[in-house]
């Protein structure tokens, strides 16, 4: 059932400068879907995702704390604005995260939900558009 990669990218400042740290995820479960919705005020987006990230994968920080580490290499966050893209991708971004639109399968995650119910069904749910 997770079987899925994805790589996740997290938004930090460094010295007043915009960066973004890459970290590829396998043994997760990624459920998507695309579309539009038409209404009388125009077209809206309707794309959604719901990811599945067990707690066995290791080198997550909660949010302030991965934002404090110095040296983030081999450590990851879940947190309202990164952006997650299915699959090992080894783009990094220059600029902005509008570089990702060159991909297939790119989401900004909007709500994590923590299931840490124990054992090896605790994990991370992640919702985003």
């Amino acid at each position: 059932m997770f079987k899925d990669t994805v790589t996740v990218y997290n938004k930090h400042t460094d010295s007043g400068v915009e960066k973004w740290h890459r970290t590829v995820l396998s043994g997760v479960f990624w459920d998507s879907s695309r579309g539009a919705v038409v209404r009388k005020t125009g077209v809206t987006s309707a794309d959604g995702l719901m990811l599945i990230i067990p707690m066995t994968i290791k080198g997550y920080k909660k949010p302030k704390e991965w934002t404090a580490l110095p040296d983030k290499t081999g450590h990851w966050t879940l947190e309202s604005g990164d952006t997650v893209i299915l699959g090992d991708i080894t783009y990094e971004i220059v600029k902005s995260s509008k570089e990702l639109q060159q991909f297939d399968d790119v989401l900004v995650i909007s709500n994590v939900d923590t299931h840490s119910f124990g054992g090896r069904m605790a994990h991370f749910e992640v919702i985003g558009k």
